[in-house]
């Protein structure tokens, strides 16, 4: 699947949901929006948090998931502020860090996020977990 930094793939034309994914290292968001993309997912790709928000307000996606620690803004005010708007408030999140300390998780969650993962993850964990926040979040 192809992907764009400045708009939504999508390989075919039946309606996927769309994952707004944010990290500042390219490989790793480009690896995200693989995944989700092998999933069903269209994807749209932020360089960090503020970006991230000015995506989620004009597109808003049915998951978004980002890094922790990104320049700009981090992961936890973006997912702050995320919480703190009407349009955005109830979008499903998950945040990744590369720190398995369990007190980021607890802080991620605290702050609004859905979910929180622990890099490395498993590809096949990601997907799985992506398509159930939007399975939740659409009932």
């Amino acid at each position: 699947m192809s992907q764009s930094e400045a708009g939504v793939t999508n390989d075919n034309a039946s309606p996927r949901p769309l994952a707004l994914v944010a990290d500042d290292e390219d490989d790793m968001r480009r690896l995200i929006g693989e995944i989700l993309g092998e999933v069903g997912f269209e994807t749209l790709l932020a360089s960090n948090g503020v970006e991230l928000l000015e995506l989620a307000a004009k597109h808003r996606p049915q998951l978004i998931v980002m890094d922790v620690m990104m320049p700009t803004m981090d992961g936890y005010t973006a997912v702050a502020r995320l919480r703190g708007q009407t349009a955005t408030a109830r979008i499903p999140v998950i945040m990744l860090t590369g720190c398995a300390d369990p007190a980021y998780g607890q802080l991620s969650v605290g702050m609004g996020a859905s979910a929180h993962v622990t890099k490395p993850f498993s590809p096949f964990f990601l997907g799985e977990l992506a398509q159930e926040m939007v399975r939740k979040a659409s009932v």
